[in-house]
């Protein structure tokens, strides 16, 4: 069940508050490119709007409790 407090709230806007300012202040992610054949890793830089848009779209992938965030469990049918 989940708490309707405003205590349980203001934990659970610090969880996303603090998980959106750590996605935010990244300048680059790692990525993959072919490189003769193979696959290479290398950073491909990124942009706040770009930051912005990843983050919303993550967000949906947690959930809070007790005022952490932590991954949805999703089950395999």
């Amino acid at each position: 069940m989940r708490s309707k407090s405003p205590f349980y709230q203001d934990k659970c806007a610090e969880a996303r508050a603090k998980k959106k300012a750590e996605n935010m202040k990244r300048k680059s992610k790692t990525s993959m490119k072919r490189v003769d054949g193979k696959m290479q890793k290398y950073e491909k830089p990124i942009t706040p709007e770009q930051n912005l848009k990843e983050f919303n779209a993550e967000i949906q992938e947690f959930e809070c409790v007790d005022g952490q965030l932590k991954m949805r469990q999703v089950e395999n049918d």
